[in-house]
């Protein structure tokens, strides 16, 4: 009977492997009928991992000098919505635990079977489809993870504080208008009394933060009105916002 193909239920049709054996990679392919990029080494996957943005992750605990569970936390940050699957060999129960506390989704143990995989792949896929609504937000090369409180974009991953966080999500969802900063105040700080240089520290923050990460997305200053999130290649709207802003400095 022919392997039901899950490729069409995600946006990024491809998929990952982490281990020095190349075998799991095939069925992996094979099974799930979309592309499996594999890599024998962490260090490798680390350098790589950046450009991708898999449906699912499927890593080793046991490579060649090397421990698979290492690697999780870190490609957990990089790809938020991915689902990561840990395979191994090993029958100690104590490594499922582990792997789930690493950042893992789910665990396999090898020989690996294809409906095994298909079955565990399609249903942590869908898990994390329904978590991301509630915990991911995205705004033109960037991506907020609630949950962790990190922000990545094509130029890397930076952690926020829970400030820079609502900040940050405010702006979000929010984007393309502009909001005041008394607005901004009260949703940071509630009724709490803070200074003007109190939300202009934290917008500085944002903004450096914002550089790191993306080479489109800036936060920008109306003078005298508020805020605005926007991306700069929109050159229509930075002309008529620097416009704006022109007007009103010299009003």
């Amino acid at each position: 009977m022919e392997v039901e193909r899950i490729g069409d239920i995600v946006e990024s049709p491809y998929t990952i492997s982490l281990d020095d054996d190349p075998i799991p990679a095939k069925i992996i392919e094979e099974t799930l009928g979309v592309k499996c990029f594999s890599f024998a080494r962490s260090d490798d996957l680390l350098r790589n991992a950046k450009r991708f943005e898999p449906m699912g992750a499927f890593i080793d605990i046991y490579l060649n000098g090397e421990c698979g569970l290492d690697v999780v936390p870190t490609v957990r940050t990089l790809w938020p919505t991915t689902a990561i699957i840990v395979m191994t060999g090993d029958p100690d129960d104590n490594l499922v635990g582990q792997a789930l506390a690493s950042g893992a989704d789910d665990f396999i143990r090898k020989p690996i079977s294809p409906p095994e995989v298909l079955a565990r792949l399609k249903a942590r896929v869908e898990d994390r489809k329904d978590k991301s609504s509630y915990n991911l937000l995205k705004f033109g090369d960037i991506r907020i993870d609630l949950r962790n409180k990190s922000m990545s974009g094509l130029k890397g991953n930076v952690f926020l504080s829970n400030k820079e966080l609502d900040l940050l999500a405010k702006m979000i969802r929010t984007s393309g208008v502009v909001v005041p900063k008394a607005v901004l105040k009260r949703e940071l700080w509630g009724r709490t009394t803070v200074s003007d240089n109190a939300l202009d520290r934290k917008i500085f923050e944002v903004r450096k933060a914002l550089k790191s990460v993306s080479e489109k997305v800036e936060l920008q200053s109306i003078y005298g009105v508020g805020m605005v999130l926007r991306l700069r290649t929109f050159e229509h709207d930075r002309e008529i916002l620097e416009d704006i802003d022109s007007k009103l400095q010299f009003s």
